[in-house]
């Protein structure tokens, strides 16, 4: 296995990258990590042939739903079947007439094309890329045009700086001012407009769309300039800003991640498992690419998943909504709390609801722990 080229995107942009994998006609997999993400480009010849995300908002049943292909409920059957079988996602949903094999493939290489995407919006990042190592699995093979890939990610670029005048963001709440005729929207803008309550905020609209921030965010911008749409800073009286504090004489922002890391494992010995994430974040923030903040971080979702399932929080629970709806309305929950409660039907149990989140999964478990301990939720039989 040789390394043909690694590196950081602040100083080889994911355009210089594409292009240079592609002139070369490079066969291999290009490494792309900004934990906790991790996305892999396939390459054969210098023509991208497949990708691979970590990131449960990528993956396929969600990509689907977000284009309109598929329903929760025909998700969860069809990973059910999945994980009997071992049949291909994409395979069952064509074998169970869902889907045709001819939208499979099309709707396969826009989601190998947004994932692509959404590197040209990252701050920064890490990039390997292994010559001729291909994955051995089976896979659906696409053909990815790069440089419409290159165009299309510049032109994303542009966009989003111009979006962030509007939406600076994703705490921002959108209403519609007028009604839209469907028939001027595709099947992605279709999902999201239905998403648009005004009471959901952006962040609410990505998870209830599975649609990407971008994507929801330019659907936005676009109706709001043809106004049809209006968006809203929540923060109608804003606190009062803390007075700034300056940090000790040669406190660096290694010292810090060193002090996150301290904090998170005092918390975690501790069962503050939110606590412990929250420091672990933080420190993720600062350094999104630090090694020991990724050991760290995937060694507590791991302890955390443990500990949760040794408490009685595991996948074949059945969870049920404990208290009256009209006191649910008046808490706050975060645009994560919001999906998983909104999904709590008292028939599917923990397993299930996983499998149709685009949320990972220690966060989602850990969400269902709260909820539980909130005496918000309770688990007992099926309804």
């Amino acid at each position: 296995m040789i390394m043909g080229v690694g590196g950081n995107l602040k100083t080889m942009t994911p355009g210089d990258l594409l292009q240079w994998l592609s002139l070369g006609q490079k066969t291999g997999t290009l490494l792309l990590t900004r934990s906790p993400t991790e996305k892999r480009v396939f390459f054969r010849h210098g023509r991208i042939i497949s990708s691979a995300s970590n990131d449960p908002r990528e993956y396929l049943g969600q990509f689907l739903m977000s284009h309109g292909f598929l329903t929760e409920v025909e998700l969860r059957k069809a990973m059910e079947v999945q994980l009997q079988s071992g049949i291909l996602l994409g395979k069952i949903l064509v074998m169970i007439e869902v889907i045709s094999e001819t939208d499979l493939i099309r709707l396969m290489r826009l989601k190998a094309e947004e994932e692509i995407y959404d590197i040209f919006l990252w701050p920064d990042g890490e990039f390997h890329f292994v010559d001729d190592e291909l994955p051995t699995m089976e896979m659906i093979p696409l053909q990815v045009d790069v440089t419409g890939i290159i165009m299309e990610g510049s032109r994303r670029i542009d966009e989003w700086r111009r979006i962030h005048h509007v939406i600076p963001n994703d705490t921002f709440i959108p209403s519609l001012t007028a009604e839209i005729d469907e028939d001027s929207l595709d099947p992605v803008q279709q999902v999201i407009v239905a998403a648009v309550d005004g009471k959901r905020s952006i962040a609410d609209i990505v998870l209830e769309s599975r649609s990407s921030t971008f994507i929801v965010s330019e659907t936005i911008y676009y109706l709001s300039r043809e106004n049809l749409a209006t968006v809203l800073d929540p923060a109608t009286l804003r606190p009062e800003e803390a007075p700034f504090v300056e940090a000790p004489p040669g406190f660096s922002e290694d010292d810090e991640i060193v002090s996150l890391l301290s904090r998170a494992q005092t918390s975690l010995r501790a069962g503050d498992y939110e606590k412990a994430l929250r420091a672990l974040k933080a420190a993720q923030n600062l350094d999104p690419n630090n090694d020991k903040v990724r050991t760290a971080l995937r060694g507590a979702e791991t302890a955390i998943l443990g500990a949760l399932r040794n408490e009685g929080v595991t996948e074949s629970v059945i969870p049920h909504v404990a208290v009256k709806l009209e006191d649910i309305t008046s808490m706050n929950f975060t645009p994560n709390e919001g999906f998983i409660l909104s999904r709590v039907n008292g028939q599917w149990d923990l397993g299930s609801l996983l499998k149709i989140s685009p949320i990972r999964e220690a966060d989602a478990m850990l969400i269902f722990y709260k909820l539980y301990k909130d005496g918000i939720i309770k688990f007992g039989p099926a309804v």
